[in-house]
């Protein structure tokens, strides 16, 4: 991939990881980089992350466990290329596939399935093509999240981050399916509602949810909180 003035080189935990994005559309947040530090990878365990964007998540889980063996997938054919690229400049191996996750094989294969998907319904609003694939469902939430739990293996993980606002649709997306359900709300400072969720649980589990005290992104003087900088630096 040649650089140009459309991408800009990043860097992620630090400076440990790079990342080429897009100058315009989607680019990194903190919310991928909170999701990967809330999981453990255990060795050679298969990983499949839906929606892989740049790759950030599949970077970080590739760098907490290098025996991990991590798919990432994207409808997006420019992103993927995207990851390609930065799992190459990072020497941090990774699987990835320009599908959607509905036409992937149902076959079970995986011990973890995490996504970070598109927050907005499809039709909220007029946005750019590029903005749209990023930011605005291209299907229902609870279809993405069943497909994606038709990928787990019985007692594997699934962990998404969300629009606090949908956790009604998340739980009732694994209902009868999984167990073990853990809530993180995600504030954007003490004293404010929750912005993002959480949430994990394990496929064929029937033990009980358990609801976490979160995690606060910003101090009172709009600075990065003492967590926040924790999970940045890649101290979690």
């Amino acid at each position: 991939m040649s650089f140009s003035e459309n991408f800009t080189d990043d860097h992620i935990l630090n400076g440990k990881i790079l990342l080429r994005q897009p100058k315009k559309g989607y680019r990194v947040a903190i919310d991928p980089i909170i999701l990967a530090s809330v999981i453990d990878v255990k060795d050679n365990q298969t990983v499949l992350d839906v929606g892989c964007g740049v790759g950030a998540i599949s970077l970080i889980l590739k760098r907490k466990n290098c025996s991990a063996k991590i798919t990432s997938i994207d409808i997006d054919e420019n992103m993927c290329n995207l990851c390609r690229y930065n799992s190459e400049k990072n020497a941090l191996e990774l699987n990835v596939k320009n599908i959607g996750i509905e036409n992937m094989p149902k076959q079970n294969l995986y011990d973890l399935v995490i996504t970070n998907p598109p927050f907005f319904p499809k039709d909220s609003s007029r946005i750019s093509e590029v903005k749209q694939l990023a930011n605005f469902e291209t299907m229902e939430l609870f279809e993405w999240i069943s497909l994606c739990m038709k990928q787990l293996k019985n007692k594997g993980m699934f962990a998404i981050i969300h629009a606090a606002s949908r956790i009604g649709d998340i739980l009732a997306a694994i209902k009868g399916q999984a167990g073990a359900t853990e809530i993180i709300p995600i504030f954007p400072k003490e004293n404010k509602e929750a912005i993002r969720i959480i949430v994990k649980c394990i496929k064929g589990s029937f033990s009980k949810t358990k609801i976490h005290r979160g995690i606060v992104i910003h101090s009172e003087d709009g600075r990065y909180s003492e967590i926040a900088k924790k999970i940045l630096e890649n101290k979690v």
